[in-house]
């Protein structure tokens, strides 16, 4: 059953599950905002959702890059965002990489490309909105996933 699940602590575990990754090729990972809320959810679900989206954008940023996750309380929603320094993804093909196996034509990188399918298919169980865009403020992709808050 769902309980109540605090997102920044989640969010804590993934990123140090992702560190041997990220120190492996010099990203920068790190978690710049992680503000205190909970979700109704499943802890588990919710760590392979963020483990899922971190070790994408570590595949895909170059060496030396940079990758954060964040946690963001705003009014009745929690905010993750999970953005990278890499190449980002097309415009034309951020719906598409939602489906199973599909990979960005060119990708070089090793995967099935289920990745992101799972980020769906969890994030959809939580009832939460899923956002992929260009990363203003690193330059590569941007994904969002946002989540009604527990009170």
């Amino acid at each position: 059953p769902a309980r109540p699940v605090a997102l920044a602590e989640v969010a804590r575990l993934a990123v140090a599950d992702a560190v041997p990754q990220a120190q492996a090729r010099g990203i920068d990972l790190g978690v710049p905002r992680a503000e205190p809320g909970e979700v109704h959810g499943h802890a588990e679900a919710l760590r392979i959702l963020m483990r899922n989206l971190l070790d994408n954008a570590l595949k895909y940023t170059p060496e030396g890059g940079t990758v954060d996750l964040s946690v963001r309380r705003e009014g009745a929603s929690m905010r993750l965002v999970v953005e990278d320094s890499g190449p980002g993804i097309p415009e034309a093909e951020r719906e598409r990489v939602l489906d199973r196996f599909h990979r960005v034509p060119g990708t070089e990188a090793p995967g099935s490309g289920l990745g992101l399918a799972i980020v769906k298919a969890i994030a959809e169980l939580h009832g939460a909105a899923l956002r992929l865009e260009r990363s203003p403020r690193l330059g590569g992709l941007r994904v969002e996933v946002r989540f009604d808050a527990r009170d």
